[in-house]
């Protein structure tokens, strides 16, 4: 979608639908990146903590925990962590 974003047009999606493109024009304000060590990190943090999360339902939560969004300090954030499809063999290859 960040593709998509700087170019104005969809990018790399399947050309029978521009639905996701279009909802995203229209209600994301900004894309955040984030590295795949961050992710891996983040995945890391969050088993650590008891919870089983898979990379891609990481990705707001590195952003955050990295400082990736401006103007959050003193305010309450919500992340939405999701997908637990990872297994323990997976679980192995993140930092402790």
């Amino acid at each position: 979608m960040y593709k998509s974003f700087i170019e104005k047009k969809p990018v790399g999606m399947d050309a029978k639908s521009s639905l996701p493109y279009e909802l995203c024009q229209k209600y994301v304000e900004n894309i955040v990146l984030v590295t795949d060590e961050e992710i891996k990190s983040a995945v890391a943090i969050l088993y650590r903590a008891g919870l089983v999360v898979e990379p891609s339902g990481t990705a707001a939560f590195a952003a955050v925990t990295n400082d990736k969004i401006p103007d959050i300090n003193g305010k309450n954030v919500v992340v939405i962590l999701s997908g637990g499809n990872i297994g323990k063999d997976e679980l192995s290859n993140f930092p402790d």
